[in-house]
């Protein structure tokens, strides 16, 4: 009896990995997406730069920042109503862009994704760690992995079938969600065990606990901030090159299958990057790291704006892989600094720096309308050298 329990539970983290990549899969197509939605809705003699910058804000906004809320009211219900509604929202909204009849629509099918993407993401990363008979650890880490491998190859898979039937057919790509959203359902209709309560409650906290709280914060907002700069800097610069290569790759002749191939390898490259940082930050020093990191992705990039052909893709994934070696690293320190209170500071360290991320991609695209998307990229790939100098702010009070 024990033996299968395990079993049931083992499958059920492995379904809430897959419905993760799914998820993912839905939440980042838009890069990959932006100048097909554009040559559609977009007149010639507008320019999309600014435009790509306004749907990245209201996309990543929405995506992260409503985590918070969504988190809170999972708290208070079944979860498995927003592990399902999670799934079934950005696979009906992303799929419907293709037929969407204007801008405004479009950033309306956006914002009801990303809350959908927000309802998913807090619930799932709690229950895949108390579902994980090995530990907390692999279940969270195995829940991530699902994710990375579904904003690396779902986008791609979305483009090859849109090259193939036009962007008419997006539509049908909801299908896939709403069976795993189906499916996810149906595996959570059966009475809660132990472990999945655990899961899916948090403790309340009382007044004095939140006095708590702030008594924690408060010796370690310096460096905390710090951390917040650090992260939300390097994100725009992640999330600024996906999005504002898609253009610059359109105008540079690439086929829609190259260009989602490039985006694809760089996200990738990214993931293995976040995979290999989190084992080397227990090896190495942390600050050495993330020093290394900082200093070193951005010349790489710039590198490859720069040139073509092979080197331009080995040079391009390479730097995302070394950019994004800290992304752990930041996560850890946050946690260190607030070692009684781990969820409040990855929120600080990932979703909020992520949020705000995503809306300065907004003034980042009216830049690029004056400068030109060669000069935006340049200047978006030497951001994370500004954040060098903070980081000897993040020595931590003891």
């Amino acid at each position: 009896m024990l033996n299968k329990s395990n079993t049931t539970l083992r499958n059920r983290l492995y379904l809430l990995t897959f419905a993760h990549a799914v998820v993912d899969t839905y939440a980042t197509t838009l890069p990959h997406l932006l100048p097909l939605l554009f040559r559609k809705l977009v007149s010639q003699t507008t320019s999309w730069s600014s435009l790509a910058g306004m749907l990245i804000a209201v996309s990543g906004v929405f995506n992260s920042f409503s985590q918070v809320l969504f988190g809170q009211l999972a708290d208070r219900g079944r979860t498995v109503h927003f592990l399902i509604l999670g799934v079934a929202i950005p696979s009906v909204c992303t799929s419907l862009m293709g037929v969407a009849p204007s801008l405004l629509l479009l950033m309306l099918l956006l914002i009801i994704g990303g809350m959908g993407v927000a309802a998913f993401h807090p619930p799932a990363a709690v229950q895949a760690a108390a579902l994980a008979k090995r530990g907390r650890g692999f279940g969270v880490s195995l829940f991530i992995t699902g994710g990375n491998v579904g904003q690396a190859i779902g986008p791609f898979c979305i483009m090859l079938l849109l090259n193939r039937y036009g962007l008419e057919w997006l539509v049908w790509c909801m299908i896939p969600g709403l069976l795993v959203a189906l499916l996810v359902a149906k595996t959570n209709s059966s009475r809660t065990t132990k472990e999945e309560i655990v899961a899916t409650t948090q403790i309340s906290h009382t007044e004095s606990e939140k006095a708590t709280v702030w008594i924690a914060l408060r010796p370690q907002l310096r460096p905390l901030i710090v951390i917040y700069l650090i992260t939300t800097l390097r994100t725009v610069t992640t999330v600024g090159v996906l999005n504002f290569l898609s253009l610059h790759l359109d105008q540079q002749d690439f086929s829609n299958i190259e260009r989602s191939a490039v985006l694809s390898l760089f996200v990738f490259a990214g993931s293995i990057g976040i995979i290999t940082g989190g084992s080397l930050s227990d090896r190495i020093d942390r600050y050495t790291l993330l020093r290394f990191s900082l200093l070193v992705a951005p010349p790489i990039l710039y590198a490859a704006l720069h040139s073509s052909g092979t080197l331009f893709l080995v040079l391009l994934p390479l730097g995302n892989f070394t950019l994004s070696t800290s992304v752990t690293v930041n996560i850890v320190l946050a946690q260190q600094l607030l070692p009684q209170h781990e969820s409040l500071a990855s929120s600080l360290a990932m979703g909020a720096a992520w949020g705000t991320a995503g809306l300065l991609n907004y003034p980042v695209g009216m830049i690029g309308d004056q400068v030109g998307l060669p000069k935006l990229l340049d200047g978006l790939v030497m951001l994370p050298l500004i954040t060098v100098v903070l980081v000897p702010f993040l020595k931590q009070k003891r």
